[in-house]
């Protein structure tokens, strides 16, 4: 609702929004002070008039609507519909499962629905305080009610049933109802550890293990109520380390995704992490960790880190203390993941002293913090070999950059070494695999569509004044010129469809797998650190969608994303979460195509369609993958499941059993071998092969009995360069090992070798 605010009191501020729609309502002066564009930089947005500190939350609101509403590509009126779109979204992130509010508690925010655009206006929270204290109220009495219900055994012999599914039931009218689906929900929890629990013991009985402890039904359902009270201790103690903060980021971030899914507001620990994703590297000790039951635990250490060189810490280890130094050591058990990782990573060249234990024992660890490189995130290449034919392979899991600066690494760059590489090899054709690739640069994705086509447009963007704008290769000569295969899936987002969309339009590579994610937007980011607040920072910042992207020929691909040319079965393909599911996204459209030469040699797709049709429809093992495709969503769909512990263990073990076929897709491929530089070179049968490929003989539990399409033989090496890196560095030698084995499991990608085979050169 719309509302004439007052004007500004020593007390307060009012902050006008640079928007069409508000400018005659403009009471203050809002300056934004551009530094740098999208592709190298950031914006800062300045306002003129401070704020007491203690307003400091409303400064954070008003900057954030105001930096959105003068950049957006599409921004939204902050009248009724911005309040409703709020009030809707925050609600449903708050209580997504319909666990804490009752319908009693909805009829006292609704008068909030369409009031949001005046709290905005003048810097009230009273909506958010009031559906926090309602939240807050309702937690401890479910955290009262959960444990009260755990300490009593409970009956699994009636006929109820459970629907997991929150959207197809209503909001419990009262506080009974209310704790009548907790209720079935932790009955629900305590039935399936119990089950699971009694399945094992047959088992155990059934091979006559004399190490299990046999147990009656009384204590079997005791421990499954035990089990789960952790769980649910855990559950809530985790709700109360949220901090009023945390809180208000999380309704902040909803105030910008009601505008469109990529708009974000970003806590100034969470701007960290977003740049760490983006460059691949961070600084710190080289630890990945996570919560375990409340305790900060190591789940891997990175080759090459302070911790790995170490030798002191392990998967497993748990730490106890952070200390900077010599400085008094801060106890971080039961802390937040977040918070202490906060207090883990630091500057290069600084110490960290780490209380751990580890097994029994309890050690002080000194480590000195260096960059740290996620060599997981970087782009990797390996040579498949098909019948004798030499296939390049180059996976990228992100379109990483030098997001500062600092001198990091750049995806273009390495994937430009890489084709080197794999030409060197002399390879018939290259596939890139940009599955699950969430995107990246914009900048690097323009320049690695370059080594793969001559001068010209790689992808159009379109402001929010309706201005266009071409981005174009400018390497006169190709890198690459021969057979090229671009791997997607639903989880392709962003720059990879950027990628492939310019490669299918150009003619110039085959796109397969499935449809991908469809972003089809440009973000930036807004610090909210203003001059004028720096009594208050940090504010944290917004990442805002102000463009939108099309491809060559016109369309957008936004929403739809990018068919492949040719279709690949996908597990998951019934079950991704694109962003046409997504709340408020923009629309698809078209606009003029841009001026671009396809390909002199384009590939015959529809031969090539046929041929893997042909092949993919008379295989075993990718029809056991598009029937686990159909199967994950009956799953899915399937919501409703009964609280009877003999129907429910009838119903599960139907399930596994029905599910045991699907085992085999996730095992080692039976007809491939892998060549590692410390082993001794051997000669294949067939002599069209490279002596230096190894064939290693099929293994037991493989996947024995899967009929293959065509009759052909498989090999996966490392590149010559890596091949020389891997000799000289014990570690790189076991990280490769490891990512090549990885590749057994993946009969897409060699569906993708028999593709390239098929193509011409």
């Amino acid at each position: 609702m719309k509302q004439t605010p007052n004007n500004p009191s020593g007390k307060g501020v009012y902050l006008a929004f640079i928007n069409r729609l508000y400018t005659k309502m403009k009471k203050t002066r809002i300056a934004f002070i551009t530094l740098l564009l999208m592709t190298s930089g950031l914006l800062l947005c300045a306002v003129l008039h401070p704020t007491p500190k203690s307003e400091k939350r409303k400064a954070i609101m008003q900057l954030l609507i105001s930096c959105i509403e003068t950049v957006h590509f599409k921004p939204v009126p902050v009248d009724d519909s911005l309040s409703n779109r709020i009030y809707t979204l925050y609600l449903k992130r708050l209580n997504r499962d319909k666990l804490f509010f009752t319908q009693e508690d909805i009829d006292k925010f609704k008068p909030y629905q369409f009031k949001l655009d005046s709290e905005i206006t003048q810097g009230s929270f009273e909506f958010f305080d009031l559906v926090n204290e309602t939240f807050d109220k309702r937690l401890a009495e479910d955290s009262v009610f959960a444990k009260d219900f755990l300490s009593k055994p409970i009956e699994f012999k009636s006929n109820e049933k459970i629907q997991l599914d929150y959207e197809k039931i209503p909001f419990p009218k009262n506080l009974s109802e209310l704790h009548e689906r907790w209720r079935k929900i932790i009955k629900y929890e305590v039935l399936s550890k119990l089950a699971e629990t009694m399945d094992l013991q047959e088992k155990a009985k059934e091979k006559k293990d004399t190490s299990w402890k046999v147990k009656t039904y009384a204590e079997m359902e005791k421990d499954a109520r035990s089990k789960t009270l952790k769980t649910y201790e855990n559950y809530f103690k985790d709700f109360t380390t949220i901090t009023g903060d945390d809180k208000l980021s999380e309704f902040f971030d909803v105030m910008a995704n009601t505008f469109d899914p990529h708009t974000e507001y970003f806590a100034p620990e969470e701007r960290k992490n977003f740049e760490i994703s983006m460059s691949g590297q961070l600084e710190g000790i080289g630890a990945q960790l996570r919560d375990k039951s409340g305790s900060i635990t190591i789940e891997k250490v990175i080759p090459g880190s302070p911790a790995w060189k170490s030798g002191e810490l392990k998967e497993g280890d748990i730490f106890l203390k952070v200390a900077q130094g010599n400085s008094e050591p801060v106890d971080i058990e039961g802390m937040k993941l977040d918070k202490a990782v906060q207090l883990i990573r630091g500057k290069k060249g600084t110490e960290v002293r780490l209380t751990v234990k580890s097994g029994t024992t309890t050690k002080v660890v000194s480590l000195i913090r260096d960059v740290i490189h996620l060599e997981d995130t970087y782009a990797h290449a390996a040579v498949l070999t098909n019948n004798g034919q030499k296939m390049g392979y180059i996976r990228l899991p992100e379109f990483y950059t030098d997001f500062d600066g600092s001198g990091g690494r750049r995806c273009s760059e390495d994937v430009k070494i890489l084709v080197k590489e794999l030409e060197a090899e002399k390879v018939k054709g290259i596939i890139i695999d940009l599955r699950d690739n969430g995107g990246g640069s914009l900048q690097d994705v323009v320049k690695m569509a370059g080594l793969f086509v001559t001068r010209g447009p790689i992808v159009q963007i379109e402001n929010r004044e309706g201005k266009t704008k071409t981005l174009s290769s400018e390497d006169t000569a190709v890198l690459y010129k021969g057979p090229l295969l671009v791997m997607v899936n639903g989880a392709s987002a962003s720059a990879s469809e950027i990628f492939a969309a310019a490669m299918q339009d150009y003619k110039r590579g085959v796109i397969m797998g499935s449809q991908t994610y469809g972003k089809g937007t440009v973000q930036q980011i807004l610090s909210l650190d203003a001059p004028a607040y720096s009594t208050m920072k940090p504010l944290g910042s917004v990442k805002v969608t102000i463009n939108k992207f099309y491809r060559i020929n016109g369309g957008t691909t936004q929403k739809d994303g990018v068919m492949p040319d040719v279709s690949m079965p996908d597990p998951y393909q019934f079950v991704y979460e694109k962003e046409k599911d997504a709340e408020y996204p923009l629309a698809w459209d078209r606009i003029t195509p841009a001026n671009y030469r396809e390909w002199d040699y384009p590939a015959d797709l529809g031969t090539l369609k046929y041929l893997s049709a042909n092949r993919t429809t008379n295989d075993t093992l990718f029809n056991l993958i598009r029937d686990e495709a159909r199967n994950f969503k009956h799953e899915r769909d399937s919501s409703v499941y009964s609280l009877n512990l003999d129907e429910y263990r009838k119903d599960s073990k139907q399930r596994a059993e029905s599910n045991k076929r699907y085992t085999v897709i996730s095992k080692p491929l039976s007809f491939e071998g892998i060549v590692l530089p410390d082993a001794p070179a051997m000669h294949s049968p067939d002599t069209n092969v490279d002596k230096n490929i190894v064939f290693v003989p099929q293994q037991a539990g493989s996947n024995e009995g899967v009929k293959y399409a065509g009759n052909f033989k498989m090999a996966i090496t490392a590149t010559s360069a890596e091949q020389k890196g891997m000799l000289a560095d014990t570690n790189e030698a076991k990280s490769e090992k490891l990512w090549l084995k990885r590749l057994l499991r993946d009969p897409e990608l060699f569906e993708a070798t028999r593709v390239v085979g098929d193509m011409k050169q």
